[in-house]
């Protein structure tokens, strides 16, 4: 987590769910075991980012799905 908080830019990640969910809860800072509680749908969008500054991670979206349409 420590080299993906020192990135300067943006960042794009693609994984199964079951990483993806680690990935989230432990941005938040929580144990990896609280990624059970975070369900990606396939193929949707969820971007991490920061509420003010960069040490108040924070889930800006979570399953966005929009860009693919109806």
């Amino acid at each position: 987590m420590k080299k993906v908080r020192e990135n300067k830019g943006d960042m794009l990640i693609f994984s199964s769910g079951r990483v993806l969910r680690v990935l989230a809860a432990r941005w938040l800072g929580l144990e990896p075991i609280a990624g059970k509680y975070l369900l990606p749908i396939t193929a949707s969008l969820s971007p991490l980012s920061y509420e003010h500054n960069l040490s108040q991670p924070a889930i800006q979206l979570w399953n966005d799905t929009d860009y693919l349409g109806s």
